[in-house]
This record gives C-alpha cells, structure tokens and sequence, in this order.
C-alpha cells in the first residue's frame, strides 16, 4: 500500500488537531468545574440536568412567592388583632351604657367614644400593604374596598365570589390564599351567631318591651317563615300574646309550640323563654297591648351597621320607659353580633395563622428539595478533578508525542537513504 507524503503530513496534523482538542476540552472543563458542556458530551445526562435545572427555578419561585405574600398576611394578621382590639373596646362601652347608672349625657360619650371606633373599623377595613394594595379588597386590591354614602352607610366594593381572592403557588400542586375579601370579614356577618332574628317592631307608649336572647329549641321543626309575636290584654287586664303567620295562601294562621299546640292568647311571663315552630325566644320587660315583635330568620350584618345600631340607641338615651327598653333591646341585639363579629374575626384570624404555618413548612421542606436537586444535578454534571487532571496529563503527553512525531516526519528526505 503506497502513503503519500501529503497523507503523511495530513495524519500528523489531524493526530495534533484532535490531541489540541481533547486538551481544550479537558482544561474548559477543568476551568469549569463541569464534565457536560454540551449535550452530545452526554446526551441523556444533560436532558436530565436540563429537567431538574427546570424543577430548580420553579422551586426558587415557589419560595420568592412565599416572601413576598409571607409579609402580606401578617400585615392581615395584625390588622385582625387591631379590629378585635376595637371591637372588645366597642363591647365593653356597649355595657357601660345600658347600665342604669349612666345619664343622657354619659351615653353621649360613650356614642361619642364608639363613633371614633367605628371610624378606626372603617380605616382598618382600607388597611393597605407595603406595596400600596388594599388588603382587604380581593383581586380589586388597587381599588379603596370600602367607602362611605352622604349618610355615612358604608358599602363594599372589591371583590366578591369565586375567584375574588389571589391564590400564589407554593409548590407544584398547593396554592395559598394571600388574603380575604372585605366582604367576608367585615359585611357578610350572620346576625345573632346565625340563629334565628328577632326584634320589636311596634311598642306602644309606655311599654319596656325587651328582647332579651333568642335561639333554636329544634332544628328540624325550624322554618324560613316570619312569624309576629302580638301583645293583648284579656278580659281581666292581664298581657297575653299570640304568634301569628302568613301561609302560602296569604291566610293568617297560628303558629305551633313544639308540642303541637296554637300559640294563640298564651299568658305572659317575663323572662321565660317561649318555644315555638322550632324558635327559642326570650322577652322581658312590661309589654302593653298593641306591641309586636317580628320573629325571623337571622340575616347578615356588617359591622358598621351594629355598631351604627347601639350608637343610635346610645344616642336617643334612656331616661323614658320606651327609650330605657329600645336601649336595652340594642345592647342585647349589638352585644350578640359584636361577639359574632369577634367570633369571625378570630376564625379569619386563625386561617390566617393557618396560612403563615403552611408557608413556613412548604418553605423548609423546599429548601430540603433544592438542597436534593442540587445534589444531583452536581452528581450528573460536576467534574471528577482528580480524573481530569491524570486525564490532563495523559492529553498533554499525548500531543507532546504527536507534535515531536509530526515534526521528525516532517524532516525526514528520501536522500537520507540514497
């Protein structure tokens, strides 16, 4: 087989070529600490480096999302404690002023003193976090939640419904609310705990007609009908009342106690409870004939309105029969939905905290996960120094050898053996 010296010379070359390479790639590698550079140096390791480099920087979001709503919920935190902080204040003024001992002039204050805390309430309600957005306003947080008419009623303008509250990912499958609507914490109270409502819709001149508690005897007798509880006298001047309703029909009829009797002309006993159509209701006072009292399903309040309620009531003062029972008719009313509202804000509160623990768990246990990914990634890609080097080495003297050859091929001459 004849070689040509340009074959000769070409082989040379290519053997310092490739042995240039070879170097080059292990000192890149050397320098880089990494035994892929590019993915035909490992194919199925670098598709693997490339997937956990991939679940890497998702994992580094779901962090960057936990610090940035961590923040905002603790804001929301300390802004529940302020309002149970108010509200508990609010409660105990409540109190105060249908004591009998307070004058027109004391519960003026302490209408005074409630005004200022409903305000303080109105101003937590638009409570905003660091970065200018409104807490309590859902995913309208740029816009101010709650506002006030000409009247001072206050209405609620963020977010409602579903979707109305931002969730951030804090893994691949778990999702966090980053707050609460306005609407759920402050608006959409039950009144009286979610029981059954009641209150005087008519009291003659004189009475001191109170509703002192009113509840559930039976939940499977209880219906979404109202019923009117009249005051009368019979023929010897003695207070009676009947508990009327309203049939589908339009037709008035009596109303049931538990055990199936008409509660029509029942004797009055201040103080007892009265059992009917599933409803527990307590009234106290001395009612006079004519007064009435609307027995229904409890409603949704908000705090604005409860605390409007005793402040008016505080207001219009005692010093009368009929103003001494609408006052005390108030406070029970405002002291039931202050402890609903407390109740509330305590249940918002504990999710809330709920919510804080669930990051700092999330955020430990993806803390372990980049710690485990890293390692792998490492384990795939990361150089082995030691067998560089040796490999270094072996490179180097490889080209050594390659260039020497090349260059004593290079000057051998068909005259030398002539």
């Amino acid at each position: 087989m004849r070689i040509s010296t340009t074959q000769i010379f070409q082989t040379g070359i290519d053997q310092i070529q490739r042995g240039q390479t070879e170097l080059n790639r292990t000192s890149l590698q050397m320098g880089r600490g990494e035994r892929i550079l590019s993915p035909s140096d490992d194919p199925s390791g670098a598709t693997q480096v490339n997937q956990f480099e991939r679940i890497i920087q998702a994992t580094k979001q779901y962090q960057r999302n936990i610090d940035n709503t961590q923040p905002r919920l603790q804001q929301e935190e300390s802004a529940l404690q302020s309002g149970t902080d108010l509200l508990q204040r609010a409660r105990e003024l409540v109190v105060a002023g249908n004591n009998d001992s307070q004058t027109n002039e004391t519960r003026s204050y302490l209408a005074g003193e409630l005004r200022q805390l409903r305000e303080g309430m109105f101003d937590i309600a638009n409570t905003k976090d660091p970065n200018g957005e409104y807490l309590f306003a859902g995913t309208k947080s740029l816009q101010q939640p709650f506002q006030q008419d000409g009247s001072g009623a206050v209405r609620y303008e963020g977010a409602e419904g579903t979707g109305s509250v931002r969730e951030v990912a804090i893994s691949a499958n778990r999702k966090i609310p980053v707050g609460d609507t306005g609407a759920r914490v402050f608006m959409d109270i039950p009144e009286n705990d979610g029981r059954v409502g009641a209150e005087v819709v008519n009291r003659e001149p004189g009475s001191s007609l109170v509703v002192e508690q009113t509840g559930v005897s039976d939940v499977g007798g209880l219906d979404e009908r109202d019923y009117t509880i009249e005051f009368s006298e019979d023929a010897d001047g003695n207070v009676q009342f009947s508990i009327t309703y309203v049939d589908e029909n339009e037709d008035t009829q009596f109303a049931e106690d538990n055990s199936g009797n008409s509660m029509e002309d029942r004797p009055f006993v201040a103080g007892e409870a009265v059992l009917f159509e599933g409803r527990s209701i307590t009234l106290s006072g001395t009612p006079h004939a004519g007064d009435q009292v609307l027995s229904r399903a409890a409603e949704n309040k908000n705090v604005f309105e409860t605390l409007d309620a005793i402040i008016a009531a505080l207001e219009e003062g005692g010093a009368s029969g009929t103003s001494r029972a609408n006052l005390a008719t108030a406070t029970n009313t405002a002291l039931a939905d202050l402890d609903t509202v407390l109740g509330n804000f305590s249940d918002i509160r504990a999710e809330v905290g709920s919510r804080l623990k669930t990051f700092d768990q999330q955020k430990d246990l993806n803390e372990d996960r980049l710690v485990d990914l890293n390692s792998a990634v490492s384990e795939i890609r990361d150089l082995d120094y030691a067998e560089a080097i040796s490999r270094f080495n072996q490179q180097q003297v490889a080209l050594q050898a390659a260039q020497q050859t090349y260059t004593q091929v290079n000057r051998l001459s068909l005259f030398d053996f002539l």
